[in-house]
């Protein structure tokens, strides 16, 4: 099975981060691990990698995105998807988080191949809606720094 990341940054390798929550938000605690977050989801790899700084929301039944500070996506930026596959990873080191997220208890991982991409890209796979509540009061799936 292919597993992916998203970044702003290129790379060769993907390292261990420890995932935060500065809002405070109602966050699972396997979303907030010392760890490097893949998903079998290429658009939603993708849509992390697109969506700028500050607090998101994705939809992924409706395949909605929105930005709490939309002024900040540049659709004409340099994006990346980074793919591994997963027979590669000890087992033991994967941890299931959720359908769209495994978290892999290890201090890098190489990448097997790179996709480049513009930003604007992610709305092969999203629309993006403006955002109508209070971002203060969104859950964000990811805390992009």
């Amino acid at each position: 099975m292919k597993l992916y990341h998203g970044s702003k940054n290129k790379l060769d390798t993907v390292e261990r981060r420890q995932a935060g929550n500065p809002k405070n938000l109602d966050v699972p605690e396997k979303e907030l691990l010392n760890a490097i977050y893949l998903t079998p989801n290429y658009g939603f790899a993708l849509a992390c990698a697109a969506r700028p700084n500050g607090l998101t929301r994705m939809d992924s039944k409706n395949m909605t995105i929105e930005f709490g500070s939309p002024e900040l996506f540049d659709p004409e930026e340099d994006v990346y998807v980074y793919e591994f596959d997963i027979e590669n990873i000890p087992k033991e080191k994967v941890i299931y988080v959720d359908d769209l997220q495994y978290a892999v208890d290890a201090d890098e991982l190489r990448v097997s191949n790179k996709f480049s991409h513009k930003a604007k890209d992610v709305q092969e796979y999203y629309e993006i809606k403006e955002l109508k509540e209070n971002p203060e009061e969104i859950r964000q799936e990811f805390k992009m720094r």
